[in-house]
């Protein structure tokens, strides 16, 4: 089942900044993003970068909430420095979509902490690019929801020694 991002304040807020910033534009630049007009998403928001023409993936910018969420900083980190095996797999899928497709993407993911607490994390992934046509950079909104009570203390969720298991993912283009 689909989930319903416009209903997400988060997401759908993030979607509506990108739609009125990429104005006749496929894509909104990233010059066009200026966190000073979405400081209550910021928290919630990530860039990423595609280097070499999209063969890597490196985190420019994550927002507190994420950091929290994941009990961890990548900022400034590739992909693979981060992920491995599936994980990094369908990370890189996702880019691999964006490029392709050249319009968000939304990517749904139930985890489940070796603490058996779940999260269930919505992302909207929204290409930008400088020339209309290559996609080089993705603005990403993230929505994070917990299934249980026992989730709701986010202190004991992750940290640095404890990982993530991804139980499943759900993909959908946003046309």
């Amino acid at each position: 089942m689909v989930y319903d991002f416009r209903s997400d304040p988060i997401l759908e807020g993030a979607h509506q900044y990108w739609l009125a910033k990429r104005g006749g534009r496929r894509m909104p630049r990233r010059r066009d993003i200026d966190p000073s007009e979405v400081v209550p998403l910021l928290p919630n928001l990530q860039i990423t970068e595609l280097v070499d023409g999209g063969a890597r993936v490196r985190y420019r910018l994550i927002g507190t909430a994420i950091v929290s969420t994941f009990g961890a900083e990548f900022t400034g980190k590739y992909f693979d420095e981060v992920f491995s095996g599936d994980q990094l797999r369908a990370h890189e899928e996702n880019y691999r979509v964006l490029c392709r497709e050249k319009c968000p993407i939304l990517v749904s993911r139930h985890y489940v902490s070796h603490k058996m607490i779940e999260l269930l994390c919505h992302r909207l992934i929204m290409p930008l690019s400088e020339d209309d046509n290559a996609v080089n950079q993705a603005l990403t909104a993230m929505s994070f929801q917990y299934p249980n009570k026992a989730a709701q203390r986010i202190g004991d969720w992750l940290g640095a020694q404890d990982r993530f298991d991804v139980l499943d993912t759900e993909r959908t283009i946003i046309r």
